[in-house]
């Protein structure tokens, strides 16, 4: 079954977040990735069957960082609708 992912960034679109380039940022880094995880929850709902969550690398040519994306099974509507409204509804702020 054919997966695809839509990245939501590291924290919130109007917060800063702390690269884990430096020593000691990496775990600050992944702390701020679960608090976003938990607000998406808390905002948008659980994931349903064929979403999920997930914090990866991302390396762009500014430097690496950890994002959350959410993957889903695109032949799953309810999975892919989910996606979307992650992408188009997540908090822009912690408040």
């Amino acid at each position: 079954m054919a997966r695809d992912v839509i990245s939501l960034g590291a924290v919130p679109a109007r917060e800063s977040f702390t690269p884990d380039g430096d020593a000691g940022d990496g775990q600050r880094a992944l702390s701020e990735c679960r608090r976003y995880v938990a607000l998406l929850r808390d905002v948008i709902g659980p994931e349903p069957h064929g979403a999920h969550f997930q914090i990866r690398r991302a390396e762009p040519e500014r430097g690496s960082y950890l994002e959350v994306v959410v993957e889903y099974e695109d032949a799953n509507n309810v999975a892919r609708a989910y996606a979307i409204r992650c992408d188009r509804e997540a908090p822009a702020t912690w408040a």
